[in-house]
């Protein structure tokens, strides 16, 4: 009877002393990722609504390139396409979009959206920036199986072209962190 009643709490015991290292494992390697891209736009498609003046819905498309200014060195050089949708309302309102940045045979797509703000400068002209948040929808090569998250904000830097700068944490799976 005693031997039975042992080896009930061996494999608990086991489970214990292994369950750690199982999961130590196969835990994912969690990044701190950042970075700076300036972009130009390739299209801009406005649609005024004509239910206020200054309301219309814009759709562009964006060409740049990232410079990585995280801890952990993420895309440098990459080449960025961001594809967005606007509801500016004398320049204010929600925008959303897909970032996607590719290097050779690696590529991520990053889901994004927030707000768009425009002031009138001291000169009396528009100035605009915009703030929002990001997260990682999926990747191919060495990040295929990479997620992840973070916040990005940028501001225009001229009538076709504007900076943004991005931090987040990207998680890399068991498959993605051994490559």
């Amino acid at each position: 009877m005693r031997s039975h009643s042992l080896s009930r709490p061996l494999p608990a015991l086991a489970l214990l002393l292994l369950g750690p290292l199982a999961a130590a494992r196969s835990a994912p390697e969690r990044l701190q990722v950042a970075g700076t891209f300036t972009m130009t736009y390739s299209q801009i498609n406005p649609v005024p609504i004509g239910d206020a003046p200054g309301h219309v819905l814009i759709s562009n498309r964006a060409t740049g390139t990232n410079r990585s200014s995280g801890r952990d060195a993420y895309m440098e050089h990459a080449k960025v396409a961001n594809t967005e949708m606007a509801d500016l309302a004398q320049g204010n309102g929600p925008h959303q979009g897909y970032t996607i940045f590719s290097s050779g045979r690696d590529s991520t797509v990053n889901k994004w959206s927030g707000k768009v703000r425009t002031i009138l400068g001291p000169d009396k002209q528009p100035v605009t920036s915009f703030e929002g948040s990001w997260s990682k929808v999926r990747g191919t090569g060495h990040y295929a199986g990479v997620t992840g998250q973070g916040t990005y904000r940028g501001r225009m830097t001229g009538q076709n072209t504007y900076q943004v700068e991005w931090k987040g944490e990207i998680d890399l799976d068991e498959q993605t962190a051994a490559h």
